[in-house]
C-alpha cells in the first residue's frame, strides 16, 4: 500500500526476513527498514502483530520527521515532534496494519 506524507509517496511493503536489506550482516537486522530515495517501506512479514505495529510507529516517525524536515537532538524535541505529528503517525498506522493483512505487497 502506498502512504503520503507532506507530498512524499512510501509504499509500505512486506518482505521477507531473510533478505540482505533486512540483514545487511552478521551481527545486524531489521525488523523495519525507511529507504527515502526509493521510498519504500519495508516490513519483516515474519512479525507478531504487536511488533509489527511498534515496526511501523518507529519507520512512520523516521519518514515524518524526513518530510518534515525534523531533526532531533534531545529528547525534548523528539516529545514535541510526535506531539505535534503523533495523530497523523497513529492513523496511518492503523490503515498500514489493515492493509498488510492482506493487501500490502510482498516482496
Amino acid at each position: 500500500m502506498k502512504v503520503k506524507v507532506n507530498g512524499y509517496t512510501f509504499n509500505v511493503e512486506l518482505v521477507k526476513g531473510d533478505i540482505e536489506k533486512m540483514n545487511p550482516d552478521k551481527d545486524h537486522y531489521n525488523l523495519g527498514l525507511t529507504e527515502y530515495v526509493e521510498g519504500v517501506i519495508s516490513i519483516r512479514d515474519d512479525l507478531n502483530e504487536k511488533t509489527m505495529r511498534s515496526t511501523v510507529i518507529h519507520e512512520l516517525v523516521h519518514v515524518f520527521m524526513f518530510a518534515y524536515g525534523y531533526e532531533v537532538d534531545c529528547e525534548e524535541s523528539m516529545c514535541n515532534f510526535f506531539g505535534s505529528q503523533g495523530d497523523r503517525i497513529i492513523d496511518l498506522t492503523n490503515k498500514i496494519m489493515k492493509g498488510v493483512k492482506g493487501n500490502a505487497v510482498r516482496s
